[in-house]
């Protein structure tokens, strides 16, 4: 019952207490308390004062308990509050530690300051909205969807290592190849992981004129990657000028040379592609190899002699026993005596 209303009754109450009894004996009475006389006042009235202090009393104890209880009870909305803001933390991945007035509750919502929570389905769930819009993006980001996170209010919150923004970045890798230009141009922004995925996804989808940029970036093993793409037929801007500007940013082993030697075979003109290795050999002796396997596939014989020649008998064994082959007319290919494991030891 509310205060107000439990006033106005006991006043009523009063009030026909001292009619009724006022009805019964309207007469007047006097005592006399610790030798004071008390004054001569009607029964009724005599009657009606317990009854007015004990109204008076239960009033001061209602107002008591109620305000009491009001506090209690903002403090437990506030608690409730920050029980959301708890959840709110460890939903977005970022827990932060949230004081709470109820000690239970403080112990029971402790977790939430060293845990993430991992919304799986919402639909019919009864949760703040707040809550409901950020779990909704949450779960379309785990289920590789990538979301524009600057119309997100929590984006501000989230810190550059935070999952949801690491997830994210992924699923727009992934949406959009392109994407890995701007992660390898602004690299500070993003985290280590990202930039290698960037990386193989620039590999992958982008031309030689492209990823020339990111010669040195992309490594050996990349750069091979990128010639087994040139291999499959794809016309992303292969040239000896480019293959040049990308082989000065490796050191290349013998049996690189090799594998280059496999792909410009097909993609270049004999004269061309045997002038690119000689200018290899003559600055990088592990190239020689590959210039004299191209040499046996030309059938360019003489040339080879004359390499052979210059280097002596515990040198080229492979390409020595190719070339006696040949010369004495025994129908042998090249690929039946020349592998990449005998000519490069």
């Amino acid at each position: 019952m509310r205060i107000g209303l439990y006033i106005v009754f006991s006043l009523l109450f009063i009030i026909a207490v001292a009619v009724g009894v006022y009805m019964i004996n309207p007469a007047t009475y006097s005592f006399e308390v610790f030798g004071i006389n008390m004054p001569k006042l009607p029964v009724a009235v005599w009657t009606t004062i317990p009854v007015a202090l004990l109204a008076i009393a239960s009033i001061f104890h209602m107002s008591f308990y109620s305000t009491k209880n009001f506090f209690a009870f903002r403090k437990w909305k506030s608690d409730v509050k920050k029980l959301e803001d708890a959840i709110y933390w460890s939903l977005i991945k970022e827990p932060n530690n949230v004081h709470f007035s109820n000690k239970e509750l403080s112990e029971a919502a402790s977790l939430l300051a060293e845990s993430y929570i991992e919304p799986l389905n919402i639909e019919g769930a009864k949760i703040p909205i707040r809550l409901k819009e950020v779990a909704k993006i949450i779960i379309k980001i785990d289920s590789g969807e990538y979301v524009d996170l600057k119309n997100q209010k929590f984006a501000k919150h989230l810190s550059k290592n935070n999952p949801i923004i690491i997830k994210n970045d992924n699923n727009h890798l992934n949406a959009d190849p392109s994407f890995a230009l701007k992660v390898l141009d602004f690299k500070d922004k993003y985290t280590p992981e990202l930039v290698e995925k960037a990386l193989d996804k620039l590999v992958e989808n982008q031309d030689f004129f492209t990823i020339k940029k990111y010669a040195k970036e992309i490594g050996k093993e990349r750069f091979f990657k990128l010639l087994d793409r040139v291999k499959n037929g794809e016309d992303i801007g292969f040239s000896k000028d480019m293959l040049k500007s990308f082989i000065s940013e490796y050191n290349l082993e013998c049996k690189d040379y090799y594998k280059l030697a496999t792909v410009t075979l097909s993609k270049f003109e004999p004269d061309e592609n045997l002038a690119l290795f000689k200018e290899f050999a003559k600055d990088d002796e592990k190239a020689t190899p590959s210039y004299l396997y191209l040499l046996f596939k030309y059938e360019m014989l003489d040339k080879v002699k004359d390499i052979l020649e210059e280097h002596s008998e515990d040198e080229y064994k492979a390409f020595r026993a190719l070339y006696s082959l040949k010369k004495s007319k025994f129908n042998y290919k090249t690929g039946d005596v020349i592998t990449i494991d005998n000519i490069c030891k």
